[in-house]
């Protein structure tokens, strides 16, 4: 097959000093990914024999697609984790899949002709089309020979993927009681929804960025806060004592399941 050249997404470091600020953070974000193999624009989008890349469901749930792999330069990519998770085995997906931030923090069971790996979803691939993800290159490793650039995958939503991690918690940068920015690390499964109160409150719906942040554009108050998160299989948990503390990772005890 024939190797792409390779393309270095380019884009400026977004500030969040003020609220509206925080609205350019999910196109900025793609300033960490590096190509490092077939995964390019427009033409990475294609097969060896020209025809665009389209995912099919399998059985239900499996979709049958292509794989590629890329770098990221640093951070957690669109879904805006800290840093890639641990073992470096991650996945960015097209757009459709991305589903704005809806896929972020899950997991996928891929398979190829070496074998399976399970990633974590922590990116989204602008120029993908559906059914096609780009992967690590150590994940890449896992189910193919890396020289290939481009194979055959299927690949599948992990249920209860296990963590060993309770929750943690961040607090973007320019928040303040009249307006907060949740990010939720280390649930498993991806979320549905995210709820915040303080002592005495009732309970406040946060809305979901494209850039996996948790928003009230009104503002919680001080804090510390009570945060009740809820994934897409079900789970719920409450956890307490969470700081209005901007950008300091704040691990919990609390698992989802």
């Amino acid at each position: 097959m024939r190797r792409l050249t390779a393309v270095l997404a380019a884009a400026l470091a977004a500030t969040s000093l003020l609220p509206a600020s925080a609205l350019a953070d999910s196109a900025l974000a793609d300033s960490t990914r590096s190509r490092e193999s077939a995964a390019s624009t427009g033409a990475s989008a294609k097969t060896a024999g020209g025809k665009a890349t389209k995912g099919k469901t399998i059985k239900g749930k499996a979709t049958s697609g292509k794989a590629t792999f890329y770098r990221l330069r640093s951070g957690g990519g669109n879904c805006s984790y800290p840093s890639p998770p641990a073992g470096d085995l991650y996945v960015a997906l097209s757009p459709a899949e991305y589903r704005a931030a809806r896929a972020c923090g899950g997991y996928l069971t891929v398979t190829g002709p070496k074998g399976s790996v399970r990633v974590k979803v922590v990116d989204q691939c602008p120029e993908c089309p559906a059914g096609h993800i780009d992967l690590s290159r150590k994940a890449f490793a896992r189910v193919a020979d890396p020289g290939e650039g481009m194979v055959g995958v299927t690949y599948s939503p992990a249920a209860n993927p296990k963590l060993g991690k309770p929750l943690s918690f961040r607090v973007k940068e320019g928040s303040s009681q009249w307006w907060l920015a949740l990010l939720v690390i280390d649930h498993g499964n991806p979320l549905a929804s995210v709820e915040v109160k303080t002592a005495g409150g009732a309970w406040r719906k946060l809305a979901r960025a494209d850039y996996n942040y948790w928003i009230t554009e009104s503002g919680a108050g001080r804090g510390p806060f009570a945060v009740r998160v809820t994934d897409t299989r079900g789970h719920r948990v409450t956890t307490d004592g969470v700081r209005l503390t901007p950008t300091t990772v704040q691990r919990t005890t609390t698992k989802m399941y």
